[in-house]
């Protein structure tokens, strides 16, 4: 079967999609019990917490601080597609308090 430019960059591009979704999903996977930052997509648009499990491309995170007092000490379930930018601690590295 011959492809031609546009099915081929298509096709590259749906691999690629791929593979960033499992590596993502891999890394929280990886990172259970770990606290997170988080800048999302829709309100509260930040998120600091602990990574508690992840389920197909969910992630469960008990949330420590938001601008959204009442979420405070409740578990967020997040679609991996509305993370704009994450920081996970490493051991190294801490993410400071946020009060």
């Amino acid at each position: 079967m011959m492809m031609v430019s546009g099915q081929q960059s298509d096709l590259q591009r749906s691999e690629i999609n791929d593979l960033r979704q499992e590596a993502l999903t891999q890394t929280f996977k990886d990172s259970v019990g770990r606290r997170v930052f988080l800048l999302i997509t829709e309100f509260p648009f930040m998120i600091v917490g602990v990574i508690e499990k992840m389920a197909h491309d969910f992630l469960f995170i008990a949330v420590e601080t938001t601008q959204i007092t009442e979420l405070e000490g409740k578990i967020l379930r997040l679609h991996l597609d509305i993370v704009e930018v994450f920081f996970i601690e490493d051991g190294v590295n801490r993410i400071p308090e946020i009060k």
